[in-house]
């Protein structure tokens, strides 16, 4: 049981402050723990260890003693036995923590130490686990190991530095969907619920609740992911159910007051075939008619999936959608290598997804654009359509290939027309967007371009040989742009995906080591990083000598680490507060709608735009006649009254506001669990190529050795300085470089080196390297 607000109530007292235990058991109810024996034993155990002081009488109180020798700290251990209390508190020493001292706490534990040792110049204070405040492992993932008790499991971290008994000996279904039993073997890997930490000399007991893979030198590294970071990868009956009830054809009610476009050439074009294990069905199609006057008509045609989810009301009570909840608790697909985890079950998409041929209700947004690129106005309207195609990004470009090879004096086949049309007007963009200070990176090799718009880290990565790729980036951008201003200007609360710009702190090693390339890339304002220095520094890390030279996938993937992570806020914004979204190079912030199916917010903006085109109010009051259209752009700047009534405006302002930190942690957990999943397919081709020698550039130099980002799949690897039998290195830190003694040889950050594959530790994706060949020649003048 997690008694961590118990604990950190008492953290934030004063010193002459008490707590009475019926204050102390209401804070428990109201963290939902109703055990009042399990409150007796934790302030029982507060008080042994010396943490807090009972003051006696009816019903007693407590309050926290001034004891120097406790402090707080997460636990962080080592394989070998070696732990540290890591404390929060700036300038002050962590604890040193022997294995035979930790009390049943774990690596990554939340613990109170007791320091029973002083620390010194050369040595850190020494301790031992006093109590334990909150446990993180609630589950792990280990190998079964055949004891003469039955079996063990041996987690795969060995920074957890046990043995877990199975309290059942009951077999889990496998992993891979068949439901049938699977046989406990030694060696396979299984994925645990912890059911008791240890308690005295008894150790800790946990239930398999699946076997991954299937045999203990299977690839189950998705399968790992989606246990460590608890992403479901079934649906509830329930919620298949609800997606099954859907209707299967549009009824005369469904349509009515929408815009017919059925007759209009629409087609989605998406990274995979509807065919493919993995393609996902569309969110999007679009449309592109060209003006007698010049310019174009571009429609982007969002499916209207809040249409079919209306919560059900019983009383005065709402209830969201059984499709929706579930949405609201996955948040977002989730895309891992060849396992994407859906936001909707298959038979929702079925039903819902712009597939072709089929009639489905969507909001259109047509924009009105100049030859030049200009935006010059825009409608937004329920609509009907029919998309006539799916095209994959690889159909999508043969068919532009084909189209360049036909003679001047052939007729273009409308579908081939319509994408020239579409990668013409998307150059022209392009170049506008560069123009605003907007910028992009290549979309590295080992990426999938899962979706056409911002990437998780941010900024847009295009693939420029995927003209489809580059294609759909621009539209959905310009149209997630419009839209989420017209929110804004009609003052409708809708979700923003906001970017602030990276601290110049932050980008100062990324800097040096560029600069020891020769690149001369620096900032503006050494204290701030602005939009002109980003456009700079990835056209210079981008440009034809870099690529040449191979560093330019590297430096990609390091300047992407410097970027401060994408959030979401509630817009409008408080007045006189501007943030604006720093990777896609915007100062206001960013709205998207256009994968209501794969993101539950752009399913919340679209509900947005629903409540604006169905209750907001197109003017003051019933006694003015002439009101203005809420579906275009000609009523910006025209409003100054309340669109939506109060009561809905107040109603969907506080439901917004509740879902901004879900999606926020939903959003940091796939964007760990797929770099978690690169990270061991990385350590997986490694491993494969043991022995092999690679080229690299070192990306960071430190007194134990330096770290090479080997290429090709930008896995990162030390060669440790004792691996260096050459001669003695010393590090210089001026010049971030390590310089051998007797040969003058270095090897310095920036440098490519060809390094062998010495040994890789899969689970903790740790690689070893050893370099091949000597350093160039040490500069004095370096």
């Amino acid at each position: 049981m997690d008694f961590s607000r118990l604990f950190h109530h008492f953290l934030s007292q004063t010193p002459d402050q008490f707590t009475d235990k019926e204050a102390l058991f209401s804070l428990l109810q109201a963290q939902g723990l109703e055990a009042q024996e399990m409150l007796e034993i934790a302030l029982d155990g507060l008080v042994r260890v010396g943490f807090l002081e009972q003051q006696p009488g009816d019903p007693p109180r407590y309050r926290r003693r001034q004891d120097e020798s406790l402090v707080v700290g997460r636990l962080r251990c080592s394989s070998k036995g070696f732990c540290f209390a890591i404390r929060d508190e700036p300038g002050v020493e962590d604890i040193y923590i022997h294995g035979s001292n930790l009390s049943g706490a774990w690596n990554g534990d939340q613990v109170l130490a007791r320091v029973t040792k002083d620390g010194n110049r050369r040595r850190s204070p020494e301790g031992e686990v006093a109590a334990v405040i909150e446990r993180v492992n609630s589950t792990l993932v280990g190998r079964l190991k055949q004891t003469e008790q039955g079996f063990r499991v041996v987690p795969l971290d060995d920074r957890l530095l046990f043995e877990l008994a199975l309290s059942e000996p009951g077999i889990p279904a496998s992993s891979e969907g068949s439901g049938s039993p699977v046989e406990l073997a030694e060696g396979r890997v299984a994925y645990v619920e912890v059911e008791r930490y240890p308690l005295a000399d008894l150790p800790p007991t946990g239930t398999i609740r699946k076997i991954l893979g299937n045999g203990p030198d299977a690839s189950i590294d998705a399968d790992l992911v989606c246990c460590k970071y608890n992403l479901p990868q079934e649906f509830p009956a329930a919620v298949v159910e609800a997606a099954t009830a859907l209707p299967k054809k549009l009824s005369r009610a469904d349509q009515k007051g929408r815009r017919d476009l059925r007759d209009w050439l629409c087609v989605t074009l998406e990274p995979l075939d509807l065919q493919h294990p993995h393609g996902l069905e569309p969110n999007v199609a679009v449309s592109l008619q060209a003006q007698p006057e010049g310019g174009w008509l571009l429609g982007v045609h969002i499916a209207d999936v809040p249409h079919w989810l209306e919560p059900s009301r019983t009383g005065d009570r709402e209830s969201l959608h059984p499709l929706e909840q579930e949405a609201q608790q996955r948040t977002a697909t989730v895309y891992l290598d060849t396992m994407v985890l859906p936001l909707f079950p298959p038979e929702a998409h079925t039903r819902l997804a712009l597939l072709p041929q089929q009639e489905r209700l969507a909001y259109s947004l047509l924009l009105r654009i100049s030859p030049e690129g200009v935006l010059e106005g825009f409608e937004i309207q329920p609509s009907v359509v029919q998309s006539r195609a799916h095209l994959s990004y690889g159909q999508v470009q043969a068919l532009l290939a084909t189209a360049a090879d036909l003679n001047p004096e052939e007729e273009v086949p409308e579908l081939m027309a319509l994408l020239q049309n579409l990668l013409r007007l998307s150059q022209i963009l392009r170049v506008k967007r560069h123009q605003a200070g907007g910028f992009d990176l290549p979309l590295l090799d080992l990426l999938t371009p899962h979706s056409a718009d911002e990437s998780g880290y941010g900024p847009l990565l295009i693939s420029d040989r995927l003209s489809a790729h580059a294609l759909m980036t621009e539209i959905l951008l310009l149209a997630n742009q419009t839209l989420g201003n017209h929110l804004r200007q009609l003052g409708i609360p809708s979700l923003a995906r906001v970017q602030p710009a990276p601290s110049a702190e932050a980008l100062q090693g990324f800097l040096r080591l560029v600069n020891s390339m020769k690149l001369d890339l620096t900032l503006q304002d050494p204290e701030t990083v602005t939009l002109a220095d980003w456009q700079r520094i990835c056209a210079r890390i981008t440009a034809p000598d870099v690529l040449a030279s191979g560093a330019s996938p590297a430096l990609v993937a390091q300047l992407l680490a410097t970027l401060p992570p994408v959030e979401y806020r509630l817009q409008p914004l408080p007045e006189g507060e501007s943030l604006g979204h720093f990777g896609l190079g915007l100062t206001e912030p960013y709205a998207t709608f256009t994968a209501p199916l794969r993101r539950y917010s752009d399913l919340l903006n679209l509900r947005a735009l629903h409540l604006a085109l169905s209750k907001g109010r197109d003017r003051r009051s019933t006694r003015v006649k002439t009101g203005v259209d809420l579906h275009s752009h000609t009523c910006h700047g025209q409003i100054n009254w309340n669109v939506l009534p109060p009561k809905v405006q107040e109603e969907w302002q506080e439901f917004l506001q509740a879902q901004l930190e879900p999606l926020r942690e939903g959003h940091q957990v796939r964007l760990k669990a797929e770099q978690e999943l690169m990270g061991l397919k990385r350590s997986e081709f490694m491993q494969k190529h043991l022995g092999e020698v690679f080229p690299g550039l070192i990306i960071g130099v430190q007194n134990y050795g330096f770290f090479v980002q080997v290429d090709p799949i930008l896995a990162e690897g030390l060669v440790r300085v004792s691996s260096l039998k050459n001669d003695w290195y010393e590090y210089r830190s001026r010049q971030q470089a390590l310089v051998g003694r007797k040969s003058r040889q270095q090897f310095r950050l920036g440098d490519r080196v060809e390094v062998q594959i010495k040994n890789v530790d899969y689970y903790r994706q740790q690689i070893d390297l050893a370099v091949i060949g000597e350093g160039r020649p040490y500069e004095e003048e370096d």
